[in-house]
């Protein structure tokens, strides 16, 4: 499914799991990246506050932060910036439920949001929200929220978007949307290492000043 928006392309995928399955014990690596945003607080804040807005417009209850959503998601932004490619499947071939449960989510209902080239989180949400899968998955039957954005200048859309849904008996908030915006972060250099377990930091850069590239977006629903 091709949609087109008269200010830019933007490339998205979708994901959603209904049922858990045992995942793959994967291997978490740093990466040397460049991130638009200085903390992840900065974005993660903020993008937690317009998918709960939305679903606050429609009478659906907020959802909170889960750290572990939160690792699975900066896994696979990260991978998607470091080597240069757009999908669901990460390069170790990992998939989207694979990764939630290696970050030890025990989830009974899962989805995920991809998207690239969107320079901020008010356009990646506008090109998710006029998405129907995507939009789905901001609106759907679940109860925490991990986040992640990864920035590669030497990459084909520069910009790499993650969000994972997860629901899960076991598993409870690590942040209320209000704690979440109170968390201090610490900056770091350009060409400081990130850890994936190092979920209050992403590295620091300036935007670039020509536009993003970007391309038609898609969804693939699994």
């Amino acid at each position: 499914m091709l949609t087109v928006s008269k200010a830019s392309l933007a490339l998205l995928l979708v994901a959603a799991a209904a049922v858990s399955s045992d995942a793959d014990n994967l291997r978490h690596e740093s990466r040397q990246l460049a991130g638009t945003y200085s903390t992840t607080s900065q974005y993660a804040s903020g993008m937690l506050a317009l998918v709960n807005a939305q679903r606050s417009a429609r009478g659906l209850s907020p959802l909170c932060m889960n750290t572990k959503l939160m690792a699975a998601a900066m896994r696979h932004s990260k991978d998607m910036a470091a080597n240069n490619f757009m999908s669901h499947t990460g390069s170790d071939g990992s998939s989207m439920s694979s990764r939630i449960s290696a970050a030890g989510y025990v989830w009974t209902r899962a989805a995920e949001n991809v998207a690239a080239g969107q320079t901020n989180i008010n356009s990646v949400m506008n090109s998710w929200m006029n998405s129907n899968g995507h939009r789905a998955n901001i609106l759907g039957d679940y109860t925490m929220f991990g986040t992640a954005y990864a920035y590669s200048s030497g990459s084909t859309y520069g910009h790499y978007w993650t969000q994972d849904f997860g629901k899960g008996s076991t598993e409870r908030c690590s942040y209320e949307e209000a704690e979440y915006n109170e968390t201090s972060t610490t900056n770091i250099t350009e060409s400081a290492e990130v850890s994936f377990e190092d979920l209050k930091e992403v590295t620091s850069a300036l935007i670039p000043a020509e536009s993003a590239t970007v391309a038609p977006a898609y969804n693939a629903t699994l």
